[in-house]
């Protein structure tokens, strides 16, 4: 299994026990990542250091979840196979392990997977070179259905995750590749990938698609958004079905 570094503010260590009891099966496999804390870091200050540019306007929380991911990648650049990123408030599906083994192998040369991703957000998918892309999305229920701002209305919010019939089954993913997907709470990715991502830094503001129409700009958002213009013409696929997910809670 590739190196695993979760993602935890280090005044967060309730967050950090639960992802033990869910994850029982992966704790020994575990490097613990301090995450630096947005409100702590100088915008200029990363400016000078090449991660953003003057034009970035990623809000304090972002800044700091860019500027993690950043040093993740940079340990995954220098690393044999590369690493596996979790959030700390991740559920792991116990097929994980032996699912994961798939980029110390990599025949299909993939650059990352995206074992999990979020619902409340498109997804695009390549099924085949040469074809239009595919949009998919789950019909999940995204905050309080009153209050929902329309760009965010997909599907009917009717259904939730069953967290004990998805963890009891056997899952072997299928690998499908993308071109937009959002969240970033488990990913592997290559050190050739990483590297890749590196030499596109700093990050300035970009339009991104949603929904093919819509132009989300990333003010509010962040790498997990960006990233998608980052990886285009690399090998991205997602897992289908997930491996791992979170509950996503916008607060």
């Amino acid at each position: 299994m590739l190196p695993i570094y979760l993602i935890n503010l280090q005044h967060q260590k309730e967050r950090l026990e639960q992802f033990k009891v869910n994850n029982p099966f992966l704790v020994e496999h575990v490097n613990i990542f301090k995450a630096y804390e947005g409100n702590r870091l100088a915008r200029r200050q990363l400016i000078f250091d090449g991660l953003i540019t003057e034009k970035n306007n990623y809000k304090p929380k972002a800044l700091g979840i860019l500027k993690s991911h950043v040093e993740l990648w940079k340990i995954a650049a220098k690393s044999e196979h590369g690493i596996t990123i979790m959030e700390d408030d991740i559920i792991v599906h116990p097929d994980f392990a032996k699912a994961n083994q798939v980029l110390i192998n990599n025949k299909e040369q993939y650059d990352l997977i995206a074992w999990g991703y979020n619902l409340d957000w498109p997804i695009r998918l390549q099924t085949a070179k040469g074809l239009p892309s595919s949009l998919i999305s789950y019909l999940v229920q995204v905050g309080d259905p009153t209050k929902l701002n329309i760009i965010n209305q997909i599907g009917s919010y009717e259904n939730q995750i069953d967290k004990a019939s998805y963890l009891s089954q056997s899952i072997t993913p299928n690998f499908i590749s993308t071109t937009m997907f959002a969240g970033l709470p488990c990913y592997s990715i290559t050190p050739q990938c990483a590297q890749a991502l590196l030499d596109q830094l700093p990050i300035d503001i970009y339009n991104i698609q949603y929904y093919g129409t819509i132009t989300a700009i990333n003010v509010e958002f962040g790498i997990d958004i960006t990233l998608e213009h980052l990886y285009k013409g690399m090998n991205v696929v997602i897992a289908s079905p997930f491996l791992a997910y979170s509950n996503n809670q916008k607060s």
